[in-house]
């Protein structure tokens, strides 16, 4: 296996760096998919007790596909999709690295997860080795590495928008992977804290308004409803400001424009790791906040400025529920 693989990676070496035709693109990724399938010929064992067990069908973006009844092998290529799977009481053998390296919420044993490259350029080596019997992906993510990938294990690659659609990501999931009670409790629980939010919330929650900022060095991004906290947000029926309210989900502003983040409450999404991009996000905030413009924002004056962990980015029940836990911490009075 080593040597075949090692011939995949001297004749595409330079593949996703060459301005290739659409033709010409699939034709390369069908022999890559071959030298795969080479490759995994060593392990016919393991790929007849896989199709032994596949005794479910599921539907997928391109079409349907038998997978094990109990998959326990699993490599996820999504940043929500890792979380997913974890809050259905699942950890994969592979995911992301960039994932491990900020969704420190999730607790992992980041020991047991191997960094499979990112969810658009999976290192495909790296996954065939792991001998997963599931890949799963979503076919916004996933481009052109599909053949690849279903030459190794079965892949399901999810018809979604994962960051906006997170709850029905984790119903499919749960079906694919048999845990359909998990999923639908990680619902009803979910419903019950928004409940409970909504009942010891001192006034209606339209009438709070709703601010998320994300700052990069030289960039401040406003968070609008076409965002995941968007829609946790929107599931509390909170409002937002004018500029979050509409348009496109992420939108930049210029330090002249702050105004335009201004609300009740401003959420600003901090990284929790000590990583150079952390840096240099705690060197805007300071940025941001020594402009003279900032002093005049109501949600200052009312020391309604809070900064959160990165579950306000991207997630799924494990992130919106640590929204919810902030906006009980923040929006309702102690008891």
């Amino acid at each position: 296996m080593p040597a075949i693989m090692q011939s995949i990676q001297a004749r595409f070496a330079n593949y996703w760096d060459q301005p290739l035709n659409r033709q010409r693109r699939f034709t390369l990724l069908m022999g890559m998919a071959t030298l795969v399938a080479a490759c995994g010929s060593g392990h016919s064992p393991q790929t007849e007790t896989a199709a032994s067990r596949a005794d479910q069908v599921v539907p997928h973006a391109f079409g349907e596909i038998a997978i094990p009844a109990n998959p326990a092998r699993i490599i996820v290529l999504g940043y929500t999709l890792v979380e997913t799977v974890v809050a259905l009481g699942v950890q994969p053998i592979g995911a992301p690295g960039v994932i491990l390296n900020e969704m420190t919420y999730l607790e992992l044993d980041q020991a047991a997860i191997a960094d499979v490259g990112t969810p658009e350029r999976p290192n495909l080596e790296r996954i065939t080795a792991l001998n997963p019997d599931l890949i799963l992906t979503t076919q916004r993510l996933v481009g052109e590495s599909y053949p690849l990938l279903s030459q190794i294990a079965p892949t399901v690659v999810f018809d979604i928008d994962e960051r906006l659609e997170w709850r029905s990501l984790t119903r499919l999931c749960g079906e694919a992977l048999g845990k359909q009670d998990v999923a639908a409790k990680l619902s009803a629980d979910y419903e019950a804290k928004l409940a409970q939010l909504k009942s010891q919330a001192p006034q209606n929650p339209e009438a709070i308004t709703a601010s998320i900022v994300f700052l990069t060095p030289g960039r401040i991004r406003t968070m609008g409803k076409a965002t995941f906290p968007g829609t946790v947000l929107a599931d509390a029926e909170l409002s937002r400001p004018p500029s979050q309210a509409a348009g496109p989900g992420l939108m930049n502003i210029s330090l002249e424009a702050l105004d335009e983040i201004d609300g009740d409450v401003l959420f600003i999404l901090t990284p929790q790791s000590k990583t150079e991009m952390a840096a240099g996000v705690r060197a805007e905030i300071e940025r941001t906040q020594a402009s003279p413009l900032w002093p005049q924002l109501q949600a200052v004056q009312t020391d309604q400025v809070y900064e959160v962990g990165p579950y306000w980015g991207l997630g799924s029940y494990i992130a919106a529920n640590l929204i919810l836990d902030d906006l009980l911490t923040y929006l309702t009075p102690a008891s």
